[in-house]
């Protein structure tokens, strides 16, 4: 039985998205420490000058991004060489967390300790910092990639239903009939029509397939197939008949009036008096 893998989602394992992801962090951080500076000198029981806190939030801002941006990088090469689940990038987060946090908290805890604060206690205080810069960029990721998802779903459906398109017959080289509901009922290539005869409230299409002439039958009036520009190649040529242009083979006269003949198909198409002066104009070239 194959093992059910969860990979990695794709917007965390791309250059363009992990460089994304730093760049938010550190704006993030940037503006954490604008707004909130260090723990330690805001606890400092004698004030700290102005150039000590701009240098210590210099090193920890770029100590923390630099360790951060390495620990991706290293994601980043180990992923592509060997496939990751999604639990191995669950536990290379934490990991990534509990060692920036640990180093980010040595270098506080020998230069910026004023307040003498316990190990302990400043790694605590390290890891919220660190927790309340980070939280933003993952919020953001966890939307883009559920965003990109969802985007990659829609593609895929979209790409379902052009291929289904596709395969649909379309106006140009077949003739699509509809029933009284408007849905599609039955096709068949335009040549392979040869014509209409009417049953009532249905019509019978007799079409050739594979040699041999068939007949379906439709869910439609003969008038609403009349009225329907969409079945313009198909000539009313009596009450009860439509017949497909294309497989007329001649036109003659009886005594009993104007007869059809079809290239396909075994019966004579009758004219009705009615229809004599429609169908002399089709095949004089006038209007169809």
């Amino acid at each position: 039985m194959a093992k059910n893998i969860v990979k990695i989602p794709k917007f965390f394992n791309e250059m363009k998205s992990i460089w994304l992801f730093i760049g938010t962090m550190i704006v993030v951080a940037m503006l954490f420490v604008v707004f909130y500076q260090p723990a330690a000198y805001m606890r400092a029981e004698e004030p700290v000058s102005k150039l000590n806190i701009y240098i210590f939030t210099v090193i920890m801002f770029s100590s923390g991004s630099a360790m951060f941006i390495i620990s991706r990088m290293l994601l980043y090469y180990i992923e592509h060489k060997h496939t990751m689940e999604f639990f191995h990038f669950i536990i290379w987060m934490v990991g990534e967390l509990v060692v920036i946090t640990v180093l980010l908290t040595v270098i506080a805890f020998f230069l910026g300790n004023e307040a003498n604060l316990a190990f302990s206690d400043m790694l605590w205080h390290v890891l919220l910092d660190f927790l309340s810069v980070i939280v933003v960029p993952y919020a953001i990721a966890v939307l883009v990639s559920y965003l990109d998802d969802r985007k990659q779903q829609v593609h895929s459906l979209q790409r379902i239903v052009d291929s289904v398109s596709a395969q649909l017959p379309t106006e140009g080289e077949n003739m699509l009939f509809y029933d009284r509901g408007g849905k599609l009922a039955f096709s068949t290539r335009r040549s392979n029509v040869l014509y209409v005869e009417a049953a009532d409230n249905y019509s019978n299409i007799h079409y050739i397939n594979e040699g041999k002439e068939q007949t379906f039958i439709l869910h439609s009036s003969m008038k609403l197939l009349d009225d329907t520009e969409k079945y313009q190649g198909l000539l009313r040529c009596h009450r009860g008949y439509m017949v497909n242009i294309e497989n007329v083979k001649l036109l003659r006269k009886e005594k009993d009036g104007l007869v059809i003949e079809l290239v396909q198909g075994s019966r004579p198409i009758p004219v009705s008096r009615s229809y004599n002066q429609r169908v002399v104009e089709v095949f004089a070239g006038d209007k169809l």
